[in-house]
Protein backbone atom coordinates (compact mmCIF):
# COMPACT_ATOMS: atom_id res chain seq x y z
CA UNK A 1 0.00 0.00 0.00
CA UNK A 2 1.31 3.26 -0.80
CA UNK A 3 2.10 6.01 1.46
CA UNK A 4 1.07 9.34 1.56
CA UNK A 5 4.86 10.75 0.65
CA UNK A 6 5.15 8.58 -2.15
CA UNK A 7 1.60 9.47 -3.44
CA UNK A 8 2.28 13.05 -3.68
CA UNK A 9 5.57 12.80 -5.12
CA UNK A 10 4.07 10.98 -8.08
CA UNK A 11 1.19 13.67 -8.35
CA UNK A 12 3.71 16.43 -8.84
CA UNK A 13 6.15 14.21 -11.52
CA UNK A 14 2.63 13.93 -13.50
CA UNK A 15 2.02 17.21 -13.15
CA UNK A 16 5.66 18.68 -14.15
CA UNK A 17 5.78 15.69 -16.95
CA UNK A 18 2.55 16.47 -18.14
CA UNK A 19 3.43 20.03 -18.91
CA UNK A 20 7.06 19.52 -20.22
CA UNK A 21 7.88 19.87 -23.74
CA UNK A 22 11.20 18.19 -23.01
CA UNK A 23 12.41 15.88 -20.70
CA UNK A 24 15.59 14.71 -20.22
CA UNK A 25 17.19 11.40 -18.07
CA UNK A 26 20.29 10.91 -16.92
CA UNK A 27 22.45 8.75 -14.55
CA UNK A 28 24.34 10.51 -11.47
CA UNK A 29 26.26 8.00 -9.93
CA UNK A 30 28.90 9.79 -8.20
CA UNK A 31 28.09 13.11 -8.14
CA UNK A 32 28.43 14.97 -4.98
CA UNK A 33 25.81 17.83 -2.87
CA UNK A 34 27.90 20.51 -4.39
CA UNK A 35 28.33 19.32 -7.70
CA UNK A 36 24.21 18.36 -7.85
CA UNK A 37 23.42 22.05 -6.31
CA UNK A 38 25.57 23.37 -9.17
CA UNK A 39 24.05 21.33 -11.97
CA UNK A 40 20.28 22.42 -10.75
CA UNK A 41 21.56 26.33 -10.78
CA UNK A 42 23.02 26.29 -14.18
CA UNK A 43 19.23 24.41 -14.92
CA UNK A 44 17.51 27.23 -13.61
CA UNK A 45 18.96 29.51 -15.71
CA UNK A 46 17.83 27.64 -18.36
CA UNK A 47 14.24 27.50 -16.94
CA UNK A 48 14.94 24.18 -16.53
CA UNK A 49 13.92 21.71 -13.09
CA UNK A 50 16.42 18.85 -12.54
CA UNK A 51 15.13 15.80 -9.76
CA UNK A 52 16.12 12.61 -8.39
CA UNK A 53 13.68 9.67 -8.68
CA UNK A 54 13.14 6.57 -8.09
CA UNK A 55 12.27 4.80 -11.35
CA UNK A 56 9.29 3.11 -9.65
CA UNK A 57 7.90 6.30 -9.19
CA UNK A 58 8.93 7.84 -12.41
CA UNK A 59 7.08 4.78 -14.19
CA UNK A 60 3.91 5.62 -12.24
CA UNK A 61 4.14 9.14 -12.99
CA UNK A 62 4.43 8.65 -16.66
CA UNK A 63 1.83 6.47 -16.96
CA UNK A 64 -0.43 8.26 -19.01
CA UNK A 65 2.06 10.81 -20.51
CA UNK A 66 3.93 10.86 -23.56
CA UNK A 67 7.15 10.35 -21.27
CA UNK A 68 5.64 6.69 -20.99
CA UNK A 69 7.77 4.66 -23.45
CA UNK A 70 10.79 6.99 -22.57
CA UNK A 71 11.10 5.01 -19.02
CA UNK A 72 9.75 1.84 -19.71
CA UNK A 73 13.29 0.26 -19.30
CA UNK A 74 14.83 2.46 -17.01
CA UNK A 75 17.90 0.91 -14.85
CA UNK A 76 20.44 2.79 -12.44
CA UNK A 77 20.14 5.74 -10.76
CA UNK A 78 17.77 8.00 -12.59
CA UNK A 79 17.66 11.69 -12.13
CA UNK A 80 14.91 13.92 -14.78
CA UNK A 81 15.52 17.05 -16.24
CA UNK A 82 12.46 18.75 -17.28
CA UNK A 83 11.03 22.08 -19.15
CA UNK A 84 8.26 23.91 -21.06
CA UNK A 85 11.10 26.71 -22.03
CA UNK A 86 13.89 25.95 -24.80
CA UNK A 87 14.91 22.23 -25.25
CA UNK A 88 17.71 23.40 -26.42
CA UNK A 89 19.28 25.34 -23.52
CA UNK A 90 18.23 22.34 -21.29
CA UNK A 91 20.34 19.92 -23.26
CA UNK A 92 23.18 22.37 -23.73
CA UNK A 93 23.30 22.93 -19.71
CA UNK A 94 23.34 19.09 -19.17
CA UNK A 95 26.31 18.84 -21.82
CA UNK A 96 28.62 21.11 -20.70
CA UNK A 97 28.42 19.74 -17.24
CA UNK A 98 28.96 16.15 -18.33
CA UNK A 99 31.91 17.56 -20.34
CA UNK A 100 33.17 19.27 -17.27
CA UNK A 101 32.56 16.66 -14.36
CA UNK A 102 32.73 13.67 -16.40
CA UNK A 103 30.47 11.81 -14.04
CA UNK A 104 26.65 12.70 -14.75
CA UNK A 105 25.66 10.56 -17.95
CA UNK A 106 22.99 11.55 -20.01
CA UNK A 107 20.74 8.23 -20.82
CA UNK A 108 18.09 9.59 -23.32
CA UNK A 109 15.36 12.09 -23.84
CA UNK A 110 11.92 13.43 -25.18
CA UNK A 111 12.15 16.76 -27.42
CA UNK A 112 8.66 18.20 -28.66
CA UNK A 113 7.26 14.82 -28.25
CA UNK A 114 9.95 12.52 -30.00
CA UNK A 115 12.38 9.70 -28.12
CA UNK A 116 15.60 10.53 -28.67
CA UNK A 117 18.85 9.37 -27.45
CA UNK A 118 22.01 10.62 -25.38
CA UNK A 119 23.67 11.04 -28.70
CA UNK A 120 21.16 13.17 -30.28
CA UNK A 121 20.86 14.97 -26.69
CA UNK A 122 24.38 16.30 -27.34
CA UNK A 123 23.95 17.17 -30.50
CA UNK A 124 21.08 19.08 -29.53
CA UNK A 125 23.11 20.98 -27.20
CA UNK A 126 25.00 22.11 -30.36
CA UNK A 127 22.44 24.13 -31.78
CA UNK A 128 22.76 28.05 -31.40
CA UNK A 129 20.12 29.22 -28.60
CA UNK A 130 16.10 30.01 -29.57
CA UNK A 131 16.87 33.85 -29.40
CA UNK A 132 19.87 33.54 -31.87
CA UNK A 133 18.36 30.83 -34.56
CA UNK A 134 15.21 34.39 -34.39
CA UNK A 135 17.55 36.46 -35.01
CA UNK A 136 19.30 34.64 -38.09
CA UNK A 137 15.98 33.98 -39.22
CA UNK A 138 15.05 37.58 -39.37
CA UNK A 139 18.41 38.34 -40.56
CA UNK A 140 17.69 35.97 -43.56
CA UNK A 141 14.93 37.86 -44.20
CA UNK A 142 15.71 41.32 -43.80
CA UNK A 143 18.79 40.76 -46.25
CA UNK A 144 16.78 40.64 -49.31
CA UNK A 145 14.40 43.58 -48.34
CA UNK A 146 17.76 45.56 -47.58
CA UNK A 147 19.15 44.88 -51.00
CA UNK A 148 15.79 46.13 -52.68
CA UNK A 149 15.66 49.23 -51.10
CA UNK A 150 19.03 49.54 -51.70
CA UNK A 151 18.53 49.41 -55.46
CA UNK A 152 15.39 51.40 -55.47
CA UNK A 153 17.56 53.70 -54.12
CA UNK A 154 20.12 53.70 -56.28
CA UNK A 155 18.46 53.83 -59.38
CA UNK A 156 15.93 56.99 -57.79
CA UNK A 157 19.07 58.67 -57.55
CA UNK A 158 20.83 58.47 -60.92
CA UNK A 159 17.40 59.33 -61.99
CA UNK A 160 17.80 62.36 -59.75
CA UNK A 161 21.02 62.86 -60.94
CA UNK A 162 20.05 62.82 -64.69
CA UNK A 163 17.41 65.01 -64.01
CA UNK A 164 19.68 68.01 -62.83
CA UNK A 165 21.89 66.95 -65.63
CA UNK A 166 19.39 67.55 -67.73
CA UNK A 167 17.95 70.70 -65.90
CA UNK A 168 21.53 72.15 -65.90
CA UNK A 169 22.18 71.89 -69.56
CA UNK A 170 18.66 73.54 -70.48
CA UNK A 171 19.56 76.57 -67.96
CA UNK A 172 22.77 76.81 -69.68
Amino acid sequence: MPNQEKVEIVGSLKELLADATTVILADHSGLSVKQFSNLRSRLRESDSQFRVVKNTLLKLAAADTPVKELVENLEGPTSVAVTREDPVATAKALADFTKEFKLLSIKSGLVEGRIVSAEQVHALAKIPPKPILLAQVVGGLQAPIAGLVGTLQSTLASLVMTLQAVADKQAA
